[in-house]
Formats: structure tokens, C-alpha cells, sequence
């Protein structure tokens, strides 16, 4: 099996235009959304007047007015995957595929690929690969949550070529929904050099591994599909000895980011996608300011997503990078809107509970913290025995001190902590809006 020679096209663009001056770079990204935004106007009912501000008469676009442009919320994209969906795509951008997100909310959305677009996201992959030195010749276990199909089977397999650039490439594939300790069992046995798969699943074998005195060493672990809060990357490196190499992205955009093998934050494939900070009052945020994060994807050419709300919050790094690489820097991936906690004083926190500190106040395997009201928390949570005390005054103080000095702590045990649809844990969830 040989490498398409797009594909090949693709990696040696992408080889290059990661170390583009700003002012290339923002020439490069113009010529690509150009064409994209001539495309959505031409194929979809949508943009025909969404595009209007920046829309010249002679055809041009006016790249001053581009925040004229409404940003467009995953909501409305569901609301109107039809009408976004193009009627017809370039030829060289081949088929099209019909996906659902996975709908971690229990909303879901179906969306459009284009194969082109498909092919852009996996050749950003490989680059990610080729900045840490993942040898596609040594086999890599994918613990992943599988296809659209939720009674997917749980049974261990292999897959060829899993790697877009290497058709040798052995990926040993485990469904995530799987328990952490026959995870565990099935990494023994297959022995993989690297590991891939979500980061808070990550964590959890960390722990469970510990707890049953267990090592487990790869020559490097990977994390995708959502974000990883500071206390999940630090126990990840506490255990294996290593900080994880790690990639994110939206289903529906693609791929986004991908941490620096020098730096401490993400660098943004801005030859793939346009990334912007948004304020809450819609204007750009400033660097190192956190804001919401909005994609437009340049090879989205059957369903066209220009300046589309991730749901997921970030701010840019300031000043460049010391690898070299001249691509922007997501300093923070932050999280989903809804796992922000919001009080009625007008304060707002993305929060973070540290496991071992609060190990003296609720023993406990796992915790998720659940923000039912402006001031109550619940805090559910897999106790180690059962008979062991809680102290939930100790708790409260310890939330008051690092939440808000108003909030009521609920402490609730549980058998286990459930996987939202997508096979992934929450440890922060807000249910207020």
C-alpha cells in the first residue's frame, strides 16, 4: 500500500509552512479562507448574506470586517446542518463522510467531512508525531471510545496503518468503555511502546495502577479528545515518569493543536485553521486574556464552519515560541463552557479541587464535583471503604477556599463515576447557565 500523493503534498506543505513569518503566515491563511468563503457562498443557502460584511462588489473580501462576520454556535449548527451542508464540493477534495459528534451533553450534532479535510487533520497528526519522535514502527495502543455505534464491542483488535503517512503503522485498538483494571490487564499483556487515549482515562489507570502496585512504562503516553486540567497532567507525569504528549481538536473542525516537544502550551495548526480568542463581549481577546475559542477550518468544503464557537475556552501565549516554530501558542486550554462554575456574586472560576488534598477530608478513588444552584455543589465521589469517616466541614472550608466563600458542598457517594456518552469522565460539570 503506497501514500496518496496529496497526502505527501500535504506533510511537505505542513513541514514548511510551520516555521512562516506572521505576516506569510497570515498571507497563507487568507488565500485559503478566500477560497473557502467563495465556496460557502457558491454551495450553501447559509452564507449567502452571513457573508455579506466582508463581501465586496468586485468579489474581494474586506479582511478589516472579518469579526463582522456572526459567529456561528454549535446550537444553530444543529439546528441547521442541512442548510450548512454543501450542495457540492471541489473534486479534488474527494468523498464526503456523515458523522455525529459524541455529544458529550447528550446533544449531538451531524456534520460533514470532506476527505481533503479528513487528510489535512491526519497529516497535522503526524506532524505532532514527528515533533516527539513516535516511531510509526513500534506499536501504539489506542484505548478509544469507538465509532457511532454506542453497543461498539469491547473486544481488543488491530489495525493497519493507522498512521495516514505509514501504511506499516500497528495501532492495538481497546474500547475505553472497557473497565480501568482489564485496561490495565490488556496493556500488560500487549505490551505496546506508546499509549493514546483520553486524559482523564489516563489518570484513572495511573491511579488504579498504583493502588494495585503495578508499573506500566512506555517510551511515550499521548492524550486527545478533551481537555487536561493542571492536577490530571501532573499525576500522568508523577507516574510514568513523563509529561504527556498531547493533541486536541473538535470533531466537527478537526485538528486544532498539539503541545510543543519544548514549550508548555499547544501550538495551533494555523496553516489548517484560523483559531480566535472571543471576549464575552464578542471582541478579540488580548493575548494571555481567556476567551472563547473560534475555529474556522480552511478544507471544511462540505460543510462549511466559518467562525465556529468550539464550546471550549483558551487564551493565546504572548511573544514566540523557543522551539522556533513560528505558529501561534494556545497558552491554556481552559475547558467547556459548561464546566465553568458561575456564582451569583458575578464571579466565574474554572476550578479545579486537587484529589490528594482532598484525600483528608473524603478517602475516595474518583470525585466529580457537579454545580447544581449558584452556591451548591455536589461532590460525588467512589469512596475507599465505605466505613471510613468523612469530614464534611473540613470539605466545605477547603471548596470555600478555593471555589467561592459562599458555596454549600453536598457530599454524595457513589458506586462509580459515570462516562458521559463520548466514553469520557467529568470532573466538573455546571449546571447552571
Amino acid at each position: 500500500m503506497t501514500v496518496h500523493p496529496t497526502i505527501t503534498a500535504f506533510l511537505k506543505t505542513l513541514g514548511e509552512t510551520q516555521y512562516l513569518s506572521p505576516e506569510r503566515l497570515r498571507a497563507y491563511q487568507r488565500r485559503q479562507l478566500a477560497r473557502l468563503l467563495a465556496h460557502a457562498r457558491a454551495e450553501t443557502d447559509f452564507y449567502t448574506a452571513r457573508l455579506a460584511p466582508v463581501s465586496r462588489p468586485d468579489g474581494s473580501i474586506d479582511w478589516e470586517r472579518w469579526q463582522e462576520i456572526p459567529i456561528l454556535t454549535r446550537p444553530q449548527a444543529q439546528l441547521q446542518s442541512d442548510a450548512l451542508a454543501a450542495r457540492n464540493v471541489p473534486a479534488e477534495s474527494g468523498g464526503v463522510k456523515i458523522s455525529r459528534s459524541s455529544g458529550s451533553t447528550g446533544h449531538r450534532l451531524e456534520y460533514r467531512s470532506s476527505e481533503i479535510q479528513l487528510w489535512a487533520s491526519a497529516c497535522a497528526n503526524e506532524r505532532n508525531f514527528d515533533w516527539h519522535g513516535i516511531d510509526a514502527a513500534k506499536p501504539t495502543a489506542l484505548i478509544w471510545s469507538g465509532d457511532e455505534n454506542d453497543n461498539v464491542s469491547r473486544q481488543p483488535s488491530v489495525s493497519k496503518g493507522w498512521r495516514i503517512a505509514h501504511p506499516e503503522s500497528i495501532a492495538c485498538l481497546l474500547n475505553i468503555r472497557n473497565p480501568v483494571a482489564a485496561q490495565i490487564a490488556w496493556l500488560e499483556q500487549t505490551r505496546p511502546a506508546y499509549l493514546s487515549t483520553y486524559p482523564t482515562n489516563l489518570r484513572e489507570i495511573c491511579r488504579v495502577a498504583r493502588e494495585e502496585g503495578k508499573t506500566l512504562a512506555f517510551e511515550a503516553v499521548m492524550t486527545h479528545g478533551e481537555m487536561s486540567t493542571e492536577e490530571t497532567r501532573r499525576e500522568i507525569t508523577d507516574y510514568f515518569g513523563r509529561a504527556p504528549i498531547d493533541s486536541y481538536g473538535a470533531a466537527e473542525a478537526g485538528f486544532v493543536a498539539a503541545s510543543c516537544p519544548v514549550g508548555s502550551g499547544h501550538h495551533v495548526a494555523a496553516d489548517l485553521v484560523l483559531i480566535e480568542i472571543v471576549r464575552e463581549d464578542g471582541n478579540l481577546a488580548e493575548p494571555e486574556e481567556e476567551g472563547r475559542i473560534v475555529a474556522t477550518p480552511f478544507y471544511a468544503f462540505a460543510m462549511p464552519l466559518i467562525r465556529y464557537d468550539t464550546g471550549d475556552w483558551g487564551k493565546l501565549s504572548e511573544g514566540p515560541c523557543p522551539c522556533g516554530r513560528c505558529l501561534p501558542v494556545l497558552g491554556r486550554i481552559l475547558g467547556r463552557a459548561r464546566n465553568m462554575f458561575r456564582f451569583s456574586d458575578g464571579s466565574r472560576i474554572w476550578p479545579l479541587l486537587v484529589s490528594a488534598e482532598i484525600q483528608k477530608y473524603v478517602p475516595h478513588r474518583q470525585f466529580q464535583a457537579v454545580q447544581t444552584t449558584p452556591e451548591l455543589i455536589e461532590y460525588r465521589y467512589v469512596p475507599i471503604d465505605s466505613a471510613l469517616p468523612i469530614d464534611k466541614e473540613g470539605l466545605t472550608a477547603y471548596a470555600r477556599r478555593n471555589l467561592n466563600p459562599n458555596v454549600e458542598i453536598v457530599p454524595i457517594a457513589v458506586a462509580e463515576i459515570e462516562r458521559s456518552i463520548g466514553g469520557k469522565y467529568e470532573d466538573y460539570i455546571s449546571l447552571v447557565t
